[in-house]
């Protein structure tokens, strides 16, 4: 069976022990995208830019009914980011 992208970020998680991902992970944002092989095929027409990864990822996240969106602080300013709901062992 495929992993969905949640799946894989749910991994990555629990590998690196953090309950929450944001936009500015680009590390675990990238490292979710390449184990979903995101870079190996064309997103719509826009291509494999890194941003269009982080949002595809994110919008992943947002649909799944394994995270919930929450708010940070970053600089001063709310940020999106996305919570597990239920920390997987």
């Amino acid at each position: 069976m495929k992993k969905s992208i949640a799946d894989h970020m749910i991994d990555i998680m629990i590998e690196k022990e953090i309950d929450i991902v944001w936009y500015g992970d680009l590390e675990n944002i990238h490292e979710c995208a390449e184990r979903s092989g995101m870079y190996n095929r064309t997103i719509s027409l826009l291509g494999n830019h890194p941003l269009n990864i982080s949002n595809k990822v994110l919008s992943a996240l947002q649909r799944s009914d394994k995270f919930e969106e929450v708010q940070i602080k970053h600089i001063g300013r709310p940020a999106r980011a996305f919570k597990l709901k239920k920390r997987v062992n």
